[in-house]
């Protein structure tokens, strides 16, 4: 995954594997406001390959034959939030948060579009949206 970005011009924030299929985020602006970018993975034979990209989170198609996929959800969390917590049609996922930036990932979903609910910050759930402020 280091190989898609030059090191000194790029971080990963948050890697999330499953099976043979990864989703990486990277920070593409390490040095100022983070710009971040998405990147899909496969593994064939031992030996990641990169798939597709976007700037934007949502939705990927893992295989042509499958309408099933995978679905993202991150950004920039509230200052001092250290958890999240999102809903995809009912499936509630909870991970941690690093260096201010989250990434949820939903596998083996239908096209659809989740939902960031709450940011844990000093031990208490805030609602998104409701009253952190940003980092």
């Amino acid at each position: 995954m280091r190989a898609s970005f030059p090191p000194a011009l790029c971080r990963i924030v948050a890697v999330r594997e499953h099976g043979d299929n990864a989703v990486a985020l990277f920070d593409t602006r390490p040095s100022a406001a983070p710009y971040l970018y998405e990147v899909h993975y496969q593994r064939e034979n031992g030996r990641w390959s990169e798939g597709s990209s976007s700037n934007g989170s949502g939705w990927h198609r893992l295989h042509a034959d499958s309408d099933e996929g995978v679905v993202t959800a991150w950004g920039e969390a509230p200052r001092g939030a250290d958890r999240v917590r999102g809903d995809h049609e009912g499936s509630v996922l909870e991970d941690a948060v690093s260096s201010g930036v989250y990434l949820l990932v939903w596998w083996g979903v239908s096209d659809s579009s989740p939902q960031v609910s709450a940011f844990r910050a000093n031990g208490e759930w805030v609602r998104a949206g409701g009253g952190l402020t940003s980092a």
